[in-house]
């Protein structure tokens, strides 16, 4: 890129010789002395030795920029931003992350849930030594320099993924500011302080200050991480596409000048030829103020204050040339309010009452009245001009939270129940799913007992299955025991005193060996049917079952023990060809004892991916490599789901029970009411129905111990 004009060459080149007045708002010729030839003021608005700040920058050489006015070399076409770096993933985060979710769906807040663990991780790579919390705004709040609270715009996401990318750098972006901008808060605030500024100085110098720090920030990330640094410009792009024609439409002079500070910084292409003419000056004193802005800390306090110092001395101008000292306007204003009055009383028959020395002191007060406004207007017009035009300002473009929108409570609380229940998504290959190509999605979650009736089902349960619980744990906890063995009359070993009186008969086998013999660690998954069928009595009595099998085993300190739900296709889940798994219990998942109780019957049931999907979740969590591993499934039928029924649904089934039996997997089918022997001898080699419940202990013990041969 050509940066071979000086930023006084770029910005005076112009068709014509008019200059800019403020006074006038409006091009106008010079008289030949610097000042305007309809209004006399000058063309040069502010005093150049206002601070030493300002006289420093006014006396430096001009820098050279681009063709475009950029000072820091970042390119017009990677949008401005820092390193020109490639991106870490050669594609966009959409075509990463999005993978198709659909607008309308009742998966928003999974879809949602599963972006927000992934901005997540973007902000920890950043730096992981700097604590944050990401969320979705529901309240126009953004990041906290506190807490460490970061808010995004989930607005982008609520419907599809075409803004992740944007979404993801809003995100980085906040978590820079984290990282670094906290000796810039402190400077701000001490510099308020010191200075006893106004709240509208104050408002103004948080503007210019958000201005040029969003722009540090940025560089910073070039250098720890230049992989993220091409997604900036989705970022800048996305801002001024939506809210950048705040640049052309500003009214304000005060407000334009600032956009034309904030172009200059972050996306110089927006200033076109009229902008540049009109604003010569004052880009000429901020190209100069920002060339070396950047380069440290200090350099960025330098640069804000120095820019602060220049626009808070051209808003007094302002209100120096806009102050109204016309004496004859002011009575001609008094004199049409005095009119008014009159007429107003003399509709009410009351003006008659009124002398001509009445009407005479009338005048005289609405005078003062004019005066005294004009008087405020010199002493405080130059804080209206600064708050006025700051607020005129396309602000949204370095103050996100201007621009941000907010997702409903509702959804919000979607997101954040979905993700205190632990939820995760799983994408199944064919080869993985045997065969199956359809219906390979797996979701997770934990579940809890969130309802008085959930909390009254699992205390019921525990009333009803009292004795079958304690005669299941009479019988099953026969496993984990220690056995010793102790072999006599052995020729090498331990001496055995039992007999040490047959020496004298030369006996040689007067030892003993001891063998100690020990069961391997089991893993133990109940996994219990949650489909439609379910109902009508059936759950509670899959419920009873499973809360009696867990009472059970839970406390045998050789058990490893998951219990499991699962459905299918379930409206509140995550639609057709999903397989949705819950968590109730297990070695990572012990903090709701009764959530069992919340079992129930939901959607359809894909038996051989829920078999496969829980035999993976134990194996991933187990912590023995060489336990054994003990399925029961609880259910009262065949599977049925989306594309997964009939002989297909059985033969899947089979596949699944035989796949893992040659991993070493003991599988037990359960059945109860409504389950048809033949289809469970089909998918099952170990199977049982269960029709009495008292029957349960003796029953179930029995096939256990007959499996795992206790």
């Amino acid at each position: 890129m050509d940066y071979g004009d000086s930023v006084d060459e770029w910005a005076s080149a112009k068709e014509d010789d008019d200059d800019f007045c403020y006074a006038c708002d409006d091009w106008a010729e010079d008289d030949g002395h610097g000042n305007c030839k309809d209004c006399g003021v000058g063309f040069k608005t502010v005093d150049p030795f206002i601070s030493p700040s300002t006289a420093k920058v006014y006396s430096s050489p001009a820098p050279s920029v681009s063709a475009y006015g950029d000072v820091w070399d970042r390119g017009h076409s990677s949008g401005y931003t820092w390193g020109g770096g490639s991106s870490w993933y050669g594609g966009g985060l959409t075509s990463m992350w999005g993978g198709g979710w659909s607008s309308t769906s009742s998966d928003r807040e999974a879809r949602m849930l599963k972006h927000k663990r992934h901005l997540d991780s973007l902000c920890k790579v950043v730096d992981p030594t700097v604590k944050h919390i990401l969320q979705f705004s529901t309240n126009k709040s953004y990041s906290n320099m506190g807490n460490g609270n970061i808010f995004v715009d989930g607005s982008l996401l609520r419907d599809n993924d075409d803004n992740l990318d944007v979404v993801a750098v809003l995100s980085i972006h906040e978590k820079l500011h984290l990282v670094h901008t906290q000796p810039l808060i402190k400077w701000e605030r001490n510099y308020r302080d010191t200075n006893n500024l106004t709240v509208a100085e104050g408002q103004l110098l948080h503007n210019i200050g958000n201005i040029v720090e969003d722009e540090y920030i940025e560089s910073q990330l070039a250098k720890t991480h230049g992989g993220y640094v091409s997604y900036i410009q989705k970022v800048k792009e996305h801002y001024f596409d939506k809210h950048g024609q705040k640049i052309e439409d500003c009214k304000d002079p005060f407000g334009d000048v600032l956009n034309t500070l904030l172009a200059l910084v972050r996306f110089p292409q927006a200033i076109d030829d009229a902008r540049k003419k009109k604003h010569a000056k004052h880009i000429q004193f901020f190209v100069r103020a920002l060339k070396d802005g950047l380069k440290s800390r200090d350099n960025t306090l330098v640069c804000i204050e120095s820019l602060y110092d220049y626009m808070r001395q051209l808003a007094k101008q302002h209100a120096e040339d806009s102050k109204d000292t016309d004496e004859e306007g002011m009575l001609e204003r008094a004199s049409e309010k005095l009119n008014e009055i009159l007429s107003s009383y003399e509709d009410a028959g009351v003006k008659g009452d009124l002398s001509e020395e009445d009407i005479d002191k009338m005048l005289k007060r609405l005078v003062a009245d004019e005066k005294a406004s004009a008087d405020r207007h010199s002493r405080y017009g130059d804080q209206r001009i600064m708050k006025e035009g700051v607020e005129a300002s396309a602000s949204e473009l370095t103050d996100y939270e201007k621009a941000m929108g907010t997702i409903s409570d509702q959804l919000a609380k979607a997101i954040a129940e979905l993700e205190d229940s632990d939820y995760t998504e799983e994408d199944w290959d064919k080869g993985k799913a045997l065969g199956l190509k359809v219906g390979t999605k797996v979701t997770w979650r934990n579940q809890k007992a969130d309802s008085d009736k959930a909390k009254g089902d699992y205390s019921s349960a525990l009333t009803e299955m009292k004795g079958a619980i304690s005669g299941l744990r009479r019988r099953i906890d026969l496993y984990g025991d220690t056995k010793i063995h102790t072999i006599r009359n052995q020729r090498r070993g331990k001496l055995d005193k039992k007999m040490l009186h047959k020496i004298p008969l030369g006996r040689e086998d007067l030892f003993k060996n001891i063998i100690i013999d020990e069961d391997k660690p089991l893993d133990v998954c109940l996994l219990v049917d949650e489909s439609g069928s379910m109902g009508y009595g059936k759950m509670r009595k899959a419920r009873e079952t499973a809360i009696a099998l867990r009472e059970a085993l839970k406390d045998n300190q050789a058990l490893n023990l998951w219990v499991f739900g699962h459905t299918a296709d379930g409206y509140e889940w995550d639609g057709l060809g999903t397989t949705n798994m819950s968590v109730y219990w297990s070695p990572t998942y012990k903090s709701q004892l009764n959530a069992m109780g919340s079992m129930r019957a939901r959607s359809e049931n894909r038996d051989g991916m829920a078999i496969l999907a829980s035999a993976d979740r134990v194996k991933a969590e187990s912590p023995s490599m060489s336990s054994n591993k003990l399925m029961i499934v609880i259910s009262d039928g065949e599977p049925s789901a989306d594309k997964y029924r009939g002989s297909t649904a059985t033969s899947h089934v089979k596949k699944a029970v035989k796949h893992l039996e040659g991993q070493g997997w003991s599988i037990i089918q359960i059945g109860i009411q409504g389950a048809r022997e033949w289809v469970m001898k089909d998918m099952f080699t170990n199977w049982l129905y269960i029709d009495d419940m008292s029957q349960l202990p003796n029953q179930v013990s029995k096939i256990i111990r007959k499996v795992i041969k206790v």
